[in-house]
């Protein structure tokens, strides 16, 4: 990473952080636990929202770990195995000044969903890992100015 929100692949292209958005993971949730089952809801719906918007395609998740949530044996919870993702939902937009596949575009862009403990900045290390071996090429939509 050359300075805050700008990394370079492995291959030596650029990306550029342009936006980013950050909230509680369980925001809003007023009572009960999390569960996978719940988990899984919100991460299909948080990648289903921001699919074709703002670049056609779909989002790169970046998926989670979650933590399981232990509770005693002889209470088992009714309404699924408790499970908590990390604390933060991060949804960044990230551009390349380079197209993707199609060089008569102008650029590439594509949206990085990933969670975290933390607020950011900085990005979790383990994130940026997993973010700098991202398949752009494969991944990333080509655009227009």
């Amino acid at each position: 990473m050359t300075s805050v929100g700008e990394f370079d692949l492995p291959s030596g292209r650029g990306l550029y952080l342009r936006e980013l958005r950050q909230y509680l993971t369980y925001e809003g949730m007023l009572e009960g636990l999390p569960t996978v089952e719940r988990n899984k809801e919100q991460i299909e719906e948080l990648v289903s929202e921001h699919r074709d918007n703002p670049y056609p395609g779909g989002p790169y998740l970046i998926r989670p770990t979650e933590a399981p949530i232990e509770l005693p044996q002889d209470d088992p919870y009714p309404f699924g195995i408790p499970s908590a993702l990390p604390r933060v939902t991060c949804i960044g937009r990230f551009d390349s000044l380079d197209p993707a596949r199609d060089r008569s575009r102008d650029f590439s862009g594509l949206v990085v969903i990933w969670f975290q403990d933390d607020f950011a900045f900085p990005i979790d290390p383990a994130v940026v890992a997993q973010l700098l071996a991202i398949d752009w090429e494969a991944h990333a939509a080509d655009m227009e100015y």
